[in-house]
């Protein structure tokens, strides 16, 4: 195997992680020595060790102790993501490579976090351990555009979901939304709502569809294991929503709530009330959000909501699911932004999926103003 295949192997490892490690980032890492694999890990669980850590461990469990920590002297070790150098849940990984003394460190990307990037590169090199970075390094950004983002742009990574007819309908005149799509596009937006840590909508969603604002796929058809843990996403309201019949399906359970509006409230079990004088208080709440390590959320508001993150530019991908029906003159737009002054000046998006679900397409486009 050549380096790359090594690098893509520890990009491979890095997400099995997806569901488990936020607001970490997915990592893998890969020990190499004599052009074999003798160990490799990946980042499993959020504040439980690092994928370094686990491969090292991997090697020890394969090898017996003695003999892994001949093997490990002098390899090379190939991650996705800059080794860690400060200690915060575990002790830094960057210590661990140096006391093993591995010979060369192979890195796809340095940590965009301000406390490490290339902080680690310079202790390894320090220690007289030659470094490679850049192998892979797009697709190692874009496997951790989650964790770029929280760490650049201070905010969560904003996914925009709507669910539309061919003339860009999300509902009737009389509110009726159920269901445009079809069960496997449904099926597929759980999937999105699996993979993030908070799902948003506005209080008028709220109130008209009572929805659960949950998960509902089991853990085989997540892919995960018995012993893998797997926690709901935060329901998250903008505006002043308070709790009764009609919403009864969102404070159902011990489900953990955040809502955030312009007026106050005091804060109750699992419900926390968040209160802002500005009238446009979005990124504020946002940067609210990430402080309670919520790196991800899906919005799945209505036309206002989604036009509210549109209009503020607070949002990092969109996804579409388009059912092949008209609902016509009358029916709800899915959005309603302003028109711009030119062609030229419209906001544009990239591209970079496609996918069917039986008569139903989801597009998935990623913002180019970001």
């Amino acid at each position: 195997m050549k380096d790359l295949e090594f690098m893509a192997r520890a990009i491979e490892l890095a997400k099995k992680g997806k569901l488990t490690v936020q607001p970490n980032p997915m990592v893998g890492c890969v020990i190499v020595k004599n052009n074999k694999i003798i160990g490799e890990g990946w980042h499993k669980e959020y504040g439980k060790d690092h994928a370094e850590i686990n491969a090292i461990k991997n090697c020890k469990k394969k090898f017996g102790v003695k003999k892994a920590l001949k093997l490990i002297a002098g390899s090379n070790v190939y991650v996705n993501l800059e080794p860690c150098s400060i200690e915060k849940n575990t002790p830094p990984c960057s210590n661990a490579l140096i006391k093993y003394q591995i010979k060369k460190l192979f890195c796809g990307t340095l940590d965009p976090n301000p406390k490490i990037n290339g902080r680690g590169i310079k202790l390894l090199k320090k220690a007289g351990i030659d470094t490679s970075v850049g192998l892979l390094k797009n697709e190692c950004k874009e496997l951790n555009r989650i964790f770029f983002t929280n760490q650049i742009k201070s905010r969560p990574y904003i996914i925009l979901k709507s669910a539309q007819s061919l003339d860009g309908k999300i509902a009737l005149q009389n509110g009726e939304s159920n269901w445009i799509t079809n069960s496997e596009s449904r099926k597929n937006s759980h999937r999105i709502r699996s993979s993030v840590k908070g799902i948003l909508v506005g209080r008028n969603t709220a109130e008209q569809d009572n929805p659960s604002l949950t998960v509902r796929l089991s853990k085989k058809e997540l892919g995960l294991g018995k012993g893998e843990l797997f926690q709901q996403p935060v329901k998250i309201i903008l505006g002043n929503l308070k709790q009764s019949k009609k919403v009864s399906k969102i404070f159902s359970s011990n489900a953990k709530i955040i809502i955030g509006s312009r007026q106050s409230a005091k804060k109750s079990k699992n419900v926390e009330y968040l209160e802002y004088k500005k009238k446009n208080f979005i990124e504020e709440f946002l940067q609210d959000l990430l402080d309670r390590n919520i790196s991800s959320i899906l919005v799945e508001g209505g036309q206002k909501t989604l036009n509210a993150f549109i209009v503020n530019n607070l949002f990092d991908e969109l996804v579409l699911y388009t059912a092949p029906m008209f609902l016509g003159k009358g029916s709800i737009n899915a959005l309603s932004v302003n028109s711009p002054n030119a062609i030229k000046t419209a906001m544009k998006l990239k591209m970079v999926r496609v996918e069917k679900f039986k008569e139903d397409i989801k597009t998935t486009y990623y913002n180019k103003r970001l």
